[in-house]
């Protein structure tokens, strides 16, 4: 099978440029598009990828690919790929099959413009496909890794086997979990760059509470603006102490682990029934 033909894009080159400088009207692009169907997502094992599928951006078209290689049980080496091509070979070496597909000229759909052929000429792979990533794994599973954030690998493989049929590495899956958490809370360098906001949020809705959050100085020689200190006693707490506690006033304290590190403390009092009633939480250095 000639190269060229699957590389031909009838949308570029000088042919194509003159034709775009005449500006046609929008019926002419409606046109264009009109033998096209966008793709609509489909359930995992029902995924169908055929000629002049269009896809809304790059990235969903590598998805979309992506799921259909592993519901499919084969890898995928990347041939040509650019911001206006994307070209693609199964990875076994006995295997004929070829994909091509290129943007469009509106400038962000893409479209598949071959599949040939159409079936696969190898036998597959088996459990382990290296199309398997820890970013589609955190794609599939998120909602799972929302829902508990502390599920085991264990069981984040045996959703893999009983939805997709693959597994990974225990490993591999505990630094997706991480990342996926990430992309969930967020990580914790954006949290601290939110406390002088909190700080000020408590101000505003807990007037007569405490609060005191400390940087080090814009001028500092090693770390300039960088997080040291925090101290917060809500006047809730504090009434609470004064209303119904008893005199004698501990302090507790944990390392924080992490990148990050530091020490939570928290002043803690006994209440009337003899329980721990926390009033104040400081987050400090380690050699504070």
């Amino acid at each position: 099978m000639p190269l060229v033909e699957d590389n031909f894009d009838p949308y570029e080159g000088p042919a194509w440029d003159e034709i775009v400088g005449l500006n046609y009207d929008a019926s002419y692009f409606d046109k264009l598009y009109q033998n096209g169907e966008l793709y609509v997502n489909q359930e995992f094992g029902k995924i169908e990828i055929k000629p002049w599928q269009l896809f809304t951006d790059k990235q969903h078209l590598r998805d979309v690919i992506r799921d259909y290689a592993i519901q499919c049980g084969f890898s995928i080496i990347v041939d040509k790929a650019n911001n206006s091509r994307y070209t693609i070979q199964c990875s076994a070496d006995n295997c004929a099959w070829r994909l091509h597909a290129s943007r469009l000229p509106d400038g962000q759909t893409w479209a598949i413009k071959s599949i040939k052929p159409t079936e696969h000429t190898c036998a597959g792979l088996e459990t382990k496909n290296s199309m398997v990533s820890s970013k589609w794994v955190a794609r599939v599973l998120l909602e799972d890794i929302r829902a508990n954030n502390d599920i085991p690998a264990k069981a984040l493989n045996e959703l893999l086997w009983q939805r997709y049929g693959v597994q990974m590495c225990k490993t591999t899956l505990y630094r997706m979990r991480s990342e996926a958490l990430v992309e969930i809370h967020g990580g914790h360098d954006t949290s601290y760059s939110y406390l002088p906001r909190y700080c000020e949020m408590i101000k505003m809705t807990n007037p007569q509470s405490t609060e005191y959050c400390a940087w080090t100085s814009a001028d500092h020689a090693q770390r300039p603006l960088t997080f040291t200190s925090i101290f917060i006693c809500f006047k809730a707490t504090l009434d609470g102490l004064f209303a119904g506690c008893r005199s004698s006033v501990g302090v507790d304290g944990c390392h924080l682990k992490g990148n990050y590190g530091g020490i939570l403390l928290s002043a803690v009092a006994l209440d009337g029934n003899n329980e721990l009633f926390p009033f104040a939480w400081a987050i400090v250095g380690g050699r504070c």
